[in-house]
């Protein structure tokens, strides 16, 4: 007799009784949906955690209820809604405005000039929250800055290497030697015997 749905107890029991009411064990519904006979105990007894990955536990209530005769369109509904992820909440902007101004740090130390207190990356501060309004994350700050830092630094080696270049021997120095050497033409030099060199200019 196939029944369509059981409206008792939790999922668990559902599957637990459908099984019962067929009149097999564990091992004959493990043997006949080729689920393992740990995974069947662990749905009867509600431990969808035993059964590894969300997806798994889907697949695995679908099988067995079919096997079963169970409907299990409300039994992976239930599942789902038992199991679903929490919602994130995100910040109103009024929280995050709020907590902006609480990074706010005065200075103990009076200024020499008026006497009254300073704020601590109090500019830095105003930045952060013009552009957390406009929808720019930190994250990207951080590359663009990176890459903004890169890019100066390729430009200051590139400057550095064409003014190396571009720089005057100085007068007596080694390069008008090598200057001097290559005008005149280099003597021949000959080994005679280790040891003892000649030199014909």
């Amino acid at each position: 007799m196939e029944q369509t749905s059981l409206n008792i107890g939790t999922i668990g029991q559902k599957l637990e009784t459908a099984r019962q009411a067929k009149g097999v064990s564990v091992s004959e519904a493990g043997r006949a949906t080729k689920i393992l006979s740990k995974f069947i105990e662990a749905m009867e007894a509600d431990d969808f955690g035993a059964l590894s990955a969300p997806i798994y536990a889907r697949s695995f209530i679908k099988m067995y209820a079919k096997y079963l005769g169970l409907d299990s369109a409300p039994l992976i509904s239930e599942y789902a809604a038992q199991n679903a992820p929490p919602i994130k909440n995100k910040l109103s902007d009024e929280v995050r405005k709020n907590l902006t101004q609480t990074d706010l740090v005065p200075l103990e130390s009076p200024s020499p000039a008026t006497g009254e207190g300073q704020q601590v990356f109090g500019g830095v501060n105003q930045a952060i929250t013009k552009l957390s309004g406009s929808g720019i994350s930190p994250k990207m700050l951080a590359v663009a800055g990176g890459g903004l830092l890169l890019v100066l630094l390729i430009v200051l080696s590139v400057t550095q290497c064409s003014d190396e270049e571009e720089a005057p021997a100085a007068a007596g120095g080694a390069a008008s030697i090598e200057r001097q050497l290559l005008q005149e033409g280099a003597p021949d030099v000959y080994l005679v015997m280790p040891g003892e060199i000649k030199v014909n200019p």
